[in-house]
């Protein structure tokens, strides 16, 4: 239980960080009045009604609101996405490691001497 409630905190505390708060706020809103708008119309016109923008809700105001907060907050350069080197360490080159082919070849295993028979076979077999 513990752990859950952790990663569910990290989740919410890095939604938070990154601003995609205001974008589950955002859906929620246009949710809410999807199903408002479609317990008196049909479903068509309710999902045009609320993607419309003519008139936001409550809720569609102020997560446009504490987006334009949070985006001017910014430094200048975050937000024209220049000035800033970033460090791009997943498209990182490795160099290709080249090894030679294995020697499959055991000692004794494939020997010339070992595979061909000089002498014949004793027939029939000696007994001791």
């Amino acid at each position: 239980m513990r752990r859950y409630l952790s990663i569910n905190c990290l989740l919410f505390a890095w939604l938070c960080a990154h601003g995609a708060l205001w974008n589950v706020v955002q859906v929620v809103a246009w949710a809410k009045m999807f199903h408002d708008y479609s317990e008196s119309m049909p479903a068509a016109e309710a999902l045009q009604r609320t993607f419309d923008g003519s008139k936001p809700c409550k809720l569609c105001c102020i997560a446009k609101t504490a987006e334009d907060a949070a985006s001017q907050q910014l430094p200048r350069e975050a937000v024209l996405g220049g000035g800033v080197e970033k460090l791009l360490l997943i498209s990182e080159c490795v160099p290709l490691v080249a090894l030679p082919e294995p020697n499959f070849a055991w000692p004794g295993f494939v020997d010339d001497n070992g595979v061909i028979r000089k002498e014949a076979v004793p027939v029939p077999p000696p007994r001791v």
